[in-house]
């Protein structure tokens, strides 16, 4: 079974796709006490598809892991930044159930997210390290397949092909990424990167990457 194109829908469908939706919101006011780092790692614990009579097209149900990273200010005491990194859990939790529930494509909202927090630690980011906090929230999808395969899942959005990401943040979707200059002008250089490795150094500041060209892969 192809899972890859089920996952990439569910983040970067222009519709409906919990990748923008959160990136949207990560701009608004409720986050902006927040220093994030964007860079959202997906496992894909178990993907069940079956049929029921009752329903008139099959069920594709996902159970998903969302990692995220946040950074904190290294003068800030354990405490305060304790709080401050489960403030941030609970509104993005907040959020994605917000998501759900307007989300057409699903069978029903997410009734249940179960999140765990990290100990403070030096995660990666813009190519370096910083203190901060790792965030998984764990929850499932139910999706109609039909629905999944009408909307065409496998092929990217020009929304999609338009997000950038930054040098330590990781990769969303395995494949070929373009190093984009300052301007967001291609650099004619091109890095292979595996979904949930962080994205490399840049040789010049403001720059970042952008996906060209996903990594298909196959039915086994």
């Amino acid at each position: 079974m192809n899972k890859m194109p089920i996952v990439r829908q569910i983040l970067l469908d222009s519709d409906a796709g919990l990748l923008l939706y959160l990136s949207q919101q990560l701009q608004t006011q409720s986050f902006s006490d927040f220093k994030a780092q964007f860079g959202f790692h997906v496992d894909e614990y178990c993907t069940q598809v079956g049929s029921n009579e009752n329903l008139l097209e099959i069920q594709t149900r996902l159970l998903l892991t969302l990692n995220l990273s946040i950074v904190i200010d290294s003068q800030t005491p354990l405490d305060e930044a304790m709080l401050h990194a489960l403030e941030f859990q609970e509104l993005l939790d907040t959020q994605i159930i917000i998501w759900s529930q307007n989300n057409e494509k699903l069978f029903k909202p997410i009734s249940e997210i179960k999140g765990t927090l990290s100990q403070l630690s030096e995660i990666p980011y813009h190519g370096g390290y910083l203190p901060g906090f790792e965030i998984k929230s764990q929850f499932s999808l139910t999706y109609s397949a039909g629905t999944l395969q009408r909307s065409k899942s496998n092929e990217l959005t020009k929304e999609s092909k338009s997000l950038s990401y930054s040098p330590g943040e990781r990769t969303p979707v395995s494949g070929q990424y373009e190093l984009i200059d300052a301007n967001g002008e291609s650099t004619t250089l091109e890095v292979t990167s595996i979904a949930g490795n962080p994205f490399p150094p840049t040789s010049e500041p403001n720059q970042s990457y952008r996906l060209v060209d996903p990594t298909v892969h196959k039915k086994s």
